[in-house]
């Protein structure tokens, strides 16, 4: 993405001439939330599981003084 950028699209106009990781980070953004809105919902069991491990990881670790 960064080189199909640099070489053969920023030369089209002096507008698209910008840093060459900004468009493959807005394209890889504009991916991440089509996949985020595509992919199912996970199960209420696998949501139940997650938030248990999460209760006894919290309960091991030691607090954080301050």
């Amino acid at each position: 993405m960064v080189f199909a950028w640099k070489y053969l699209i920023s030369g089209l106009a002096d507008i698209l001439n910008v840093y060459e990781l900004l468009p493959a980070f807005l394209v890889g953004l504009v991916i991440n939330v089509i996949v985020l809105l595509l992919t199912p919902a996970p199960e209420k069991e696998v949501i139940e599981e997650f938030d248990s491990v999460k209760k006894e990881s919290a309960k091991k670790t030691a607090p954080v003084c301050r």
